[in-house]
């Protein structure tokens, strides 16, 4: 089944799921204020996915008969999203410590990505569910530690 740009629905569902799971990555660090929200990991979802497509199926629809190895691109997109991850620990106006959670966030949607451009679905949905298990604990415990940490520091009248 072909649509618009002739490509099979499955390319155009690919796209889309990769711009949701970009914008339900993103949402979380969009609520917390912090440096990259919906925006940069839709794109960075999305740019995995597009990566991915086109090592997959590029030769393949210019005619190119060549012996291609799709995942070695995927390598190069690990690469290419640590600059990144880089560049928000490196802008951050709090020293190193800041921005390493959004770092390793925009590290693992460009993997969605990447296993979005592939078609892995089941591994994709696993994942989401993975990270967004480790945020919710990690503000929990979070918020634990800096109550923690208050009350040990507060005066003794307030104790």
């Amino acid at each position: 089944m072909r649509h618009i740009l002739n490509l099979p629905f499955e390319i155009y569902l690919r796209i889309v799921l990769s711009m949701i799971a970009g914008i339900i990555m993103g949402s979380e660090r969009t609520i917390y204020n912090k440096p990259a929200g919906i925006r940069t990991f839709s794109l960075v979802s999305l740019g995995s996915t597009l990566i991915m497509l086109l090592s997959v199926y590029g030769a393949e629809r210019l005619g190119i008969k060549a012996e291609v190895d799709p995942f070695r691109v995927a390598a190069q997109i690990v690469s290419g999203i640590g600059f990144i991850g880089a560049g928000v620990i490196w802008n951050s106006k709090n020293g190193v410590k800041r921005g390493i959670t959004t770092a390793a966030e925009l590290w693992v949607v460009s993997a969605i990505g990447m296993a979005l451009g592939v078609g892995m679905y089941d591994l994709v949905v696993l994942v989401m569910v993975c990270i967004f298990m480790v945020m919710r604990i990690g503000h929990i415990m979070g918020k634990y530690t800096r109550n923690k940490v208050k009350r040990e520091h507060a005066p003794e009248q307030m104790k």
